[in-house]
């Protein structure tokens, strides 16, 4: 049995919303609290096998939270998979935490 990912009122729990925010904080490099392109690119690639395309780094920047210059933001990171996860795609969801370490449980075991 997997852990919960989103409460009742579709709000990630805090072990979920713990997860994601280490993963981002592992690509934010330089520590600015965004990911640049090149460290949504790092994100991407390892997550999905490739890079995100021109049509999808707009797409995040027109939706997520981002800043001026388009870095993506932790709450728009978290967004990302508040949508993906919303939207009934679980599995996803857990395939990138499982991806990134986490177990059944959102232990970091890796």
């Amino acid at each position: 049995m997997r852990a919960e990912l989103l409460q009742d009122n579709l709000e990630f729990t805090a072990k979920c919303e713990a997860a994601l925010s280490e993963i981002f904080e592992r690509y934010d490099l330089d520590k600015d609290g965004a990911l640049n392109d090149k460290e949504m690119q790092a994100f991407a690639t390892f997550t999905n096998g490739a890079p995100f395309t021109e049509t999808d780094l707009a797409d995040i920047r027109t939706n997520l939270d981002c800043t001026g210059d388009g870095a993506l933001l932790k709450g728009g990171f978290i967004q990302l998979y508040s949508l993906q996860t919303g939207a009934g795609d679980d599995d996803e969801t857990w395939a990138d935490l499982k991806k990134h370490g986490y177990n059944d449980d959102l232990d970091l075991v890796k």
